[in-house]
Order: C-alpha cells, then sequence, then structure tokens
C-alpha cells in the first residue's frame, strides 16, 4: 500500500511522468498506470444472482403436499415421481420441466422442510433421580476371591454414588 501511495505522491505533487515513476520504483509502465488512475482498491464483490427457475411458480403447491404429508402413513406420502405426475394432471399445458428437475425440487425442499436435523436429546438430570445396575463382579475379601454381584446405585446430578456387594444372586439382593 506504501508503494501506491508513493507512486501517486510522485504524480501528484512532483509532476513526473508515468514512466519516469515506472523507472524510479522499477514497476512495470501498466502499474504505475493503474494505480495513478484507479480512485477505489476495494475488491467489489456482485451480489449473489437470485434465480427463479421454472418451478417457481409452483412452489406452494408442492411445499403444501410435503407438509401435508407429514400427518399421512409413511406409504402414502408423495415421491418426486408423484409430484411430477400430479403437475402434470393439473397443469398439461403450461408444465413442460423435466422429471429430473422435479426430483431435485422435492429434494431440496424436503431438505428445507426438515426443522430438526438433530437425532439426539438433551440429558436432563434432576436432582433426586437415580440410576440403578446390578451386575456380576469379581471381588477380594480377607484374601479370598469370590464371584459375586454387586449394586450400583449412582445419581448423575450430583455425580454421586454408593455400591454394595453380595455373594450370592438371590431375592433379598433383588
Amino acid at each position: 500500500m506504501e508503494q501506491i501511495y508513493r507512486i501517486r505522491n510522485l504524480k501528484k505533487f512532483e509532476g513526473k511522468s508515468l514512466r519516469k515513476i515506472a523507472d524510479i520504483t522499477g514497476h512495470d509502465f501498466e502499474t504505475v498506470k493503474k494505480y495513478v488512475q484507479k480512485a477505489n482498491f476495494n475488491v467489489e464483490v456482485r451480489p449473489k444472482q437470485v434465480r427463479t427457475g421454472k418451478l417457481s411458480p409452483y412452489r406452494d403447491l408442492v411445499v403444501k403436499w410435503l407438509t401435508d404429508d407429514e400427518k399421512a402413513p409413511h406409504k402414502q406420502r408423495h415421491t418426486a415421481k408423484r409430484v411430477y405426475d400430479r403437475l402434470r394432471e393439473i397443469y398439461p399445458d403450461e408444465f413442460d420441466v423435466s422429471e429430473r428437475s422435479v426430483r431435485s425440487f422435492v429434494a431440496k425442499l424436503k431438505k428445507e422442510l426438515k426443522m430438526d436435523t438433530n437425532g439426539s436429546l438433551p440429558l436432563a438430570h434432576p436432582p433426586g433421580e437415580a440410576q440403578v445396575d446390578f451386575s456380576k463382579a469379581r471381588f477380594i475379601e480377607n484374601g479370598i476371591t469370590y464371584d459375586g454381584h454387586y449394586l450400583n446405585i449412582s445419581y448423575p446430578h450430583s455425580n454421586g454414588g454408593h455400591t454394595q456387594l453380595f455373594k450370592s444372586e438371590n431375592q433379598v439382593c433383588r
């Protein structure tokens, strides 16, 4: 940026020619000419084109069909082929779109209509709730190894827990 300012100052305040500035700075003549003539060096970003396709007039109707399908049984919902056939039935003269285009359009709409694609639920551990697990374990008591059972109670809210060992599994343990 400093070189641009130097080139512009040499032209504006010292009145040097473009060829002389190119010799002084070591830049190409065309580069010097560009820096002297150009006022705005910011890159202009063009806005993205919004194109309306052939299917945009039918968008609302197809969206209505797809939202109504959420209440219908799985096998009775609209497929892209069914949407294409229905649009051809309703608008026989003016509908001139390929089936492939309708397939892409319906796939895009279905993706847009899915509100929450996250398939997980937040874990909630309210105070006072516990999780219980009864399982087998090998433990040592006074130097003797036992194959026994244990009852583990954990409290996720406080991250605390209790464990009780049993030498056998019977109705009293449960």
